[in-house]
């Protein structure tokens, strides 16, 4: 563990992060173009840095293309589907200009979220569509955003040809895990398990085997339990990881290494 002022990095193994926010951590008041140097020198080994939009694409670039290690996605929020943000077909056409950028690669995160639902259902269904088609002609992976939509969400999954990509912090059940990982999806676990009453989301990281688990923070959000209260960040995610360790009785070395060759076999090395 490492102290620099009031940032705590706990990266007990090599580790890869895959999915933070980096633009959302400056405005927590953490300098990502700082710190990512700095983890990357003490153990964490790559991460993916998650759009919510199409907008901030050439900050987020810089950021990619000053610090080796980190890779893109491209894609919109179902939360960021709302028309006030513009015409449709206009937004996408960027995404999949965005795509075309060798740093960028997954798609997302993209998917349906009933629980906030800042967007009406039938824009958000129609965005996700528009991604799964886009990851399907691309083969690029999909990030998928599930929040109180598992049945809408598997359905549009099994309806597209994306056969490719991850189930993005893990909130549902086991049965929603098995249907994932038959359709050919990693599950990624973020800091929510390690809080107390998440026991379906413990059981269903029973099931995931091996080579499908991914880990990942979602920072700035999510911190674990252990930092909980503080501004998340990729520094700690192996926190995560060894509560996650614990929960499936693994030893969290391999757990560790297991992951990031995940990270690496589905987001490419650099």
């Amino acid at each position: 563990m490492k102290k620099d002022r009031n940032i705590v990095f706990h990266l007990p193994y090599p580790l890869f992060d895959s999915h933070f926010h980096a633009l959302h951590m400056e405005e927590k008041g953490i300098d990502a173009e700082s710190l990512l140097p700095a983890l990357l020198s003490s153990g964490l080994s790559g991460a993916v840095e998650v759009a919510v939009d199409e907008l901030d694409f050439e900050k987020r670039l810089e950021l990619a293309e000053s610090v080796k290690g980190i890779r893109l996605s491209a894609g919109i929020h179902p939360s960021s589907t709302v028309v006030e943000k513009g015409i449709w077909k206009e937004r996408f056409a960027e995404i999949i200009s965005q795509v075309q950028h060798p740093l960028v690669r997954a798609i997302g995160e993209t998917g349906l979220d009933f629980f906030r639902n800042y967007a009406p259902g039938d824009i958000q269904e129609k965005a996700f569509r528009c991604h799964l088609n886009l990851a399907a002609e691309t083969g690029l992976p999909v990030i998928i955003h599930n929040r109180a939509a598992d049945e809408r969400v598997l359905a549009l999954v099994k309806e597209s040809e994306c056969r490719r990509g991850v189930f993005h912090c893990f909130s549902s059940d086991r049965d929603v895990a098995e249907q994932a990982l038959a359709l050919g999806f990693y599950v990624s676990f973020a800091g929510n398990i390690t809080y107390k009453n998440t026991q379906s989301i413990r059981e269903a990281a029973l099931i995931v085997p091996l080579e499908r688990l991914l880990v990942e923070t979602d920072s700035p959000y999510l911190s674990p339990q252990s930092v909980r209260g503080q501004t998340n960040h990729p520094g700690h995610i192996g926190y995560t990881l060894e509560v996650l360790a614990d929960i499936r009785g693994e030893d969290a070395g391999e757990l560790a290494a297991a992951t990031v060759e995940n990270s690496i076999q589905l987001f490419g090395g650099m």
